[in-house]
């Protein structure tokens, strides 16, 4: 056997579970940087999503392998945003946008979260789920909802999912958010906070 053929690229597999999409296979390169969050998880997370997601303005930060990107479009928002980092992987997912024919709802931008959510701001983007799903135990999650606080790019009302290591819950800063609730998967939960509606005048 020759010694010169190249090694395959390793990739990831994943299903989307639910919805107008559900079955179809989504493909990332496995760059040992990120995975998909295990399906189950997907599940759970978004069985309690669902009943939010119809039309609304979806924004994932930190977005991996876009398995949450595909799943939220799948299960009916109007609108996908994701943030990521990798070039690689951004290109990835808008590739399989097209080819799922979902691109006019579904992209990501190869761009960091810290540099992104300003110019969200500036462009006067505004989202109705915000999904913050950081590589775990850097402080991410922390800094992100205080850019958040900083820059205004929530609805009324909006939802921030922050997805972190169960042993972390105690030790993250949720600000002035509203706590909606802890969602403990195993190792992982899910806080779920308010975007606090303005006091009306």
């Amino acid at each position: 056997m020759s010694g010169n053929k190249k090694k395959k690229a390793r990739r990831f597999e994943f299903s989307i579970i639910a919805g107008s999409l559900k079955g179809k296979v989504i493909r990332a390169p496995d760059l040992d940087i990120t995975r998909p969050p295990l399906s189950r998880l997907r599940k759970a997370i978004f069985d309690f999503l669902t009943p939010y997601l119809d039309a609304a303005a979806y924004l994932d930060l930190f977005s991996g392998t876009g398995s949450y990107l595909f799943e939220a479009v799948s299960r009916g928002a109007g609108s996908a945003l994701g943030i990521e980092r990798d070039q690689r992987l951004a290109s990835s997912i808008n590739q399989q946008a097209e080819t799922l024919d979902v691109a006019d709802r579904l992209r990501c931008l190869a761009d960091d979260v810290f540099e992104a959510i300003p110019r969200l701001e500036n462009n006067r983007e505004l989202f109705d789920i915000i999904m913050i799903a950081p590589p775990q135990y850097q402080g991410l999650i922390d800094r992100t909802l205080q850019y958040l606080q900083k820059h205004d790019i929530a609805n009324r009302d909006a939802l921030l999912l922050c997805q972190h290591d169960s042993s972390e819950t105690r030790n993250i800063a949720w600000l002035d958010y509203e706590i909606v609730q802890h969602r403990k998967y195993g190792n992982t939960t899910f806080t779920i906070l308010r975007q606090d509606s303005p006091t009306a005048s």
